[in-house]
């Protein structure tokens, strides 16, 4: 596949993310794709990754992830996005909060036959939890909370 096709098949996906029509994903990700989120998480699978985005859109029921520049190489596109929506439902053992969240994603897709086979999602999940109140917003870089260069790194 051209690198073109590609990257309207990854828009395509942020079109089945936009709706939330998990029915759809089987018309641009392979039944053995694979997930990974900041380098820790991995899913194996077309349902664990359904399962996954389904558990999102229960927690952010307006999530909206607004794709912003795709660039692409052979069989892959990396893309940027910003999601926004509302904290309705759990997330990750947070209950609701009705805040708002807003946050930029990093993805690395690779593609086989016209289909996704991985996608890699990188974003600062500590920013997430700053604004959804379950971190001190002082827990950043400068903050009062903040280990200080080399301080974390001190024997007790």
């Amino acid at each position: 596949m051209s690198v073109e096709k590609n990257k309207e098949i990854i828009s395509r996906l942020f079109e089945i993310f936009k709706s939330h029509d998990l029915s759809a994903l089987e018309e641009v990700c392979d039944e053995s794709i694979v997930y990974g989120n900041n380098g820790e998480e991995e899913l194996q699978g077309l349902d664990a990754y359904r399962e996954m985005l389904r558990e999102d859109f229960e927690a952010f029921p307006d999530l909206n992830p607004e794709l912003q520049e795709m660039i692409g190489e052979g069989d892959r596109i990396s893309s940027v996005h910003i999601a926004r929506g509302t904290h309705e439902g759990d997330y990750d053992g947070i209950t609701p909060t009705g805040r708002s969240l807003e946050v930029v994603v990093s993805d690395n897709f690779t593609l086989r036959g016209g289909k996704v086979i991985e996608h890699q999602e990188f974003h600062d999940f500590l920013a997430i939890l700053r604004q959804l109140g379950a971190a001190s917003d002082e827990l950043r870089p400068g903050g009062k909370d903040w280990p200080r260069r080399g301080t974390h790194l001190r024997p007790q």
